[in-house]
């Protein structure tokens, strides 16, 4: 076969091919595109397992609760002390003739913080409304003010049962200064008789120590 021959032979073969093409052109992708391949039938689970759903978020909100610590119960603040309007229905109503008796000052408690847990002021004398001390040992601190006449200034004062009258501690302070006394009467009604003369004022402070006040307030 001569040379110009073959030529014309692969000649007329791409122009068969190309007329083909032309005319069906789904041969050209069916050629270029490959294979679908069967997809993959996965089980519910499994699907699940590959394909989790998205967090859903709850539509009703729920409330964070923040608890503190229980600290110590904060001390009660003292309650105040008055006088009775009806002194004459008291077993005692007046001051024994001597004051003498009752000695000096109580050496005061130290050994622990004191809490005042009640307390009178005034500056006249009185008999006061029946009251209950909870706690087996306290102190009556007693402050006195007299500064216009310090060289006159008397005050008297005495602690008694409500039921007979009958006097379980007793001091008298002359001119100004403090005192205290130390009282081991709880859980039964008491009283105070007070006495002054040419002060200010008063101020009766009614504490007890700190252990005493732990175990035994209300």
């Amino acid at each position: 076969m001569e040379k110009g021959d073959l030529l014309t032979l692969v000649g007329g073969l791409v122009l068969v091919l190309v007329i083909a093409l032309v005319m069906n052109p789904h041969y050209l992708s069916s050629l270029s595109a490959p294979a679908e391949t069967e997809p993959e039938l996965l089980s519910p689970a499994a699907y699940l397992a590959k394909n989790p759903p998205p967090p859903t978020v709850s539509e009703t909100a729920v409330p964070v609760v923040i608890t503190t610590p229980a600290g110590p119960r904060p001390d009660d603040p003292p309650y105040r002390i008055v006088y009775t309007s009806q002194p004459y229905t008291y077993p005692r109503f007046k001051l024994p003739e001597s004051m003498s008796i009752f000695g000096a000052s109580d050496i005061p408690i130290r050994t622990e913080e004191s809490v005042p847990f009640a307390y009178i002021t005034d500056t006249r004398g009185g008999l006061t409304q029946y009251f209950s001390v909870p706690y087996p040992v306290w102190v009556l601190n007693t402050t006195v003010i007299a500064n216009r006449t310090p060289q006159y200034g008397n005050f008297q004062m005495v602690l008694c049962y409500a039921n007979n009258g009958s006097i379980i501690k007793g001091e008298e302070i002359f001119n100004r200064g403090n005192s205290h006394r130390i009282v081991q009467t709880s859980g039964t009604d008491m009283y105070l008789i007070i006495t002054t003369a040419y002060i200010d004022s008063f101020y009766i402070s009614l504490e007890t120590p700190r252990s005493y006040y732990t175990a035994f307030r209300p």
